[in-house]
């Protein structure tokens, strides 16, 4: 699907429409961004014919991003960075490539994810068509966009990673139905998982932009300061975003070992209770053993108190050792 967002309008009161555009249609005049949504083979061959402009191919497209890779030819930018989709629970956080294509008069993007930036984006550009005067001040708020959605999920990352801290090391971090430590954490390691996922692709998609925005200020800052500044500004805003989830990683790190630690002492403690249990009935089984022997000379077995004596020497053989394990704090 390719959109085209283009000037309409007095020149005094400039006003940017939208139109869907299909093999039957040319790209209006003075467009400012030309956007194409998982463009089909023909649309892809379309827009060069139209605009007399060089699209890179799938194959190259992916090339360029695996390598970081941009270029500037013919006064065209082309820019790749990767773009955090959209992070639903449930659901793998990921990452897609996305090309932007800069002219001296519009931006052309090509994507295969629909993230909210995008979207905002248009009704901020159809609404406010001033803003956006040149094609760089639309690449500028695109990627803008893209970063304040990206510090959104940075927020969810960070309230995420309190919410777990307080399971973890809560008071009553284990108290569950069956009593399994392994079943309460289980919750704890998978929300955990998420979390890590989304807070690595955060990064990778800060490092892309901090990549591209370099690009486009060192190709655009000669020529206009105030663009350079602006871009200077996203750049710290990038970085910010990917030291913070680089911090971030190490707490998660922190928190995973921590969880797997609890579960550990857990454990612990069960086969703690065990081995207690199977001690105090330990000695009880060695005096039953004694009695069980079919010798002929045993006195008890016609003494008239020697079931109640077997039955005492049991009882104190399985209380002296939790007593000696109470009086060393062992329980």
């Amino acid at each position: 699907m390719i959109s085209v967002f283009y000037l309409t309008g007095a020149p005094g009161a400039p006003k940017i429409a939208e139109i869907q555009l299909d093999p039957t249609h040319t790209v209006p005049d003075e467009p400012v961004w030309i956007d194409l949504y998982q463009p089909t083979a023909d649309e892809l061959r379309l827009l060069p014919q139209t605009l007399n402009i060089a699209l890179p191919s799938r194959e190259e497209m992916w090339r360029n991003h695996a390598l970081g890779r941009m270029y500037t030819r013919d006064g065209t930018s082309y820019m790749m960075a990767a773009v955090l989709d959209d992070v639903s629970d449930g659901c793998i956080p990921k990452t897609s490539p996305v090309t932007f294509i800069l002219t001296p008069d519009f931006l052309i993007t090509i994507r295969d994810i629909d993230p909210k930036p995008f979207l905002k984006f248009q009704e901020d550009l159809l609404l406010n068509p001033k803003r956006y005067a040149t094609s760089a001040d639309v690449m500028e708020g695109m990627v803008e966009e893209i970063i304040t959605r990206v510090a959104a999920d940075h927020d969810r990352v960070i309230r995420g990673l309190d919410g777990l801290s307080r399971r973890i090391f809560g008071e009553k971090a284990f108290e569950d139905q069956r009593g399994n430590p392994s079943l309460a954490m289980r919750g704890v390691l998978k929300e955990l998982g998420f979390t890590a996922d989304l807070n690595s692709k955060i990064h990778e998609s800060t490092y892309s932009l901090v990549r591209l925005l370099t690009y486009f200020k060192d190709d655009h800052e000669p020529d206009n300061i105030v663009i350079g500044r602006d871009a200077e500004r996203l750049i710290k805003d990038s970085r910010s975003l990917s030291d913070q989830s680089a911090f971030l990683n190490d707490k998660i790190n922190f928190q995973l070992e921590s969880a797997l630690g609890m579960i550990n002492v857990e454990q612990n403690l069960i086969g703690k209770i065990l081995s207690v249990v199977a001690l105090i009935f330990l000695p009880p089984s060695l005096v039953v053993g004694f009695y069980g022997m079919n010798f002929a000379n045993m006195p008890e077995l016609h003494w008239k108190y020697g079931y109640v004596f077997a039955i005492a020497v049991m009882l104190l053989f399985a209380v002296m050792p939790w007593v000696y394990f109470r009086h060393k704090k062992w329980l």
